[in-house]
């Protein structure tokens, strides 16, 4: 079954004003008052879609996959307070046409009962913030060793209809953020019960593979006690080589920054004919140039480079 979204703008103004008027003043449970996985956020023998319309002729794909186990439930209660309207600012700023975000609650399909929530692919102010809000943050994870970005993946190769790469030759955008390894294999069950249908246990390294095709693929790793690890690092270095972003602060400006950088170099790239172009980062953020002192430098410190 398909669902067309996308219709509306974006408003930076109506944005930032709910978020310092209204969700300033609310704790995360009044936020997010999910207890469960809300309905309209099953994927489940359902597509979404991104597709052009005369309102919004180059609708561009981001895809961003919030790890919803543990401390990792702030990063979204940060974004909609904070963050996601000086984040949308900076890329519409920047010259990214039609930008329509779809957010994914990411868990631990091993030990929680809702791995995988996802919205709906929005242009508008509302609209994001709507589809943010119905995530719930479960907040459980296993303790065994990683969690399943690559449910971000496997949605995006088999779940998604969007215009931006069969039409225009740009490829879409999937940023997952989070602090452990990513799980190697998904069972066969858990795809079952997530997507409807499976033949098979899922190998991430091949969906991986498969979503590079059509979707550019980054990952911020947040540097808490996991985050730090060797074993995390590594897991992502082999995985994305230059497409991982380690970040020394955990703050939510060097998060914004990330995601930021991502979708820009994304999007550069493909104006460039280059898609497969890496990130730029040290990781340090102490010594990041803010980007409205410089926004066409690039940046070192807690941010992806901006090209």
């Amino acid at each position: 079954m398909k669902n067309n979204m996308g219709g509306g703008s974006y408003s930076y103004n109506t944005s930032i004003a709910r978020a310092n008027t209204v969700y300033k003043f609310m704790n995360r449970s009044e936020v997010f008052t999910s207890t469960s996985l809300n309905p309209q956020m099953d994927i489940k023998n359902k597509v979404r879609e991104c597709i052009d319309s005369e309102e919004h002729p180059n609708a561009f794909p981001i895809i961003i996959g919030l790890d919803v186990t543990g401390s990792m439930g702030r990063i979204p209660y940060e974004l909609i307070t904070s963050s996601l309207p000086q984040i949308m600012k900076k890329i519409m700023d920047e010259g990214v046409k039609d930008p329509q975000v779809c957010f994914l609650g990411i868990g631990d399909s091993r030990s929680d009962t809702t791995p995988l929530q996802v919205g709906q692919f929005e242009s508008s102010d509302e609209l994001m913030e709507k589809w943010l809000k119905l995530v719930y943050l479960e907040g459980h994870g296993g303790g065994n060793g990683g969690e399943d970005y690559g449910l971000a993946w496997y949605f995006a190769t088999r779940c998604t209809s969007v215009d931006s790469f069969k039409k225009h030759g740009r490829k879409g955008v999937i940023v997952t953020i989070g602090d452990e390894p990513v799980h190697m294999t998904i069972s066969r069950n858990s795809i079952k019960e997530l997507f409807g249908s499976a033949e098979a246990d899922v190998n991430v390294a091949s969906i991986l593979d498969e979503a590079r095709s059509e979707w550019d693929v980054y990952h911020i790793n947040v540097p808490d006690y996991s985050g730090k690890r060797a074993i995390t690092k590594n897991c992502w270095n082999e995985l994305l080589q230059d497409k991982v972003l380690h970040i020394e602060t955990d703050t939510k400006e060097a998060i914004a920054d990330g995601i930021v950088g991502a979708i820009l170099n994304s999007y550069k790239d493909a104006d460039s004919g280059n898609n497969d172009c890496g990130i730029n980062a040290t990781g340090s953020d102490s010594n990041t140039t803010s980007y409205d002192e410089k926004k066409s430098e690039t940046s070192s410190g807690g941010s992806i480079g901006l090209l």
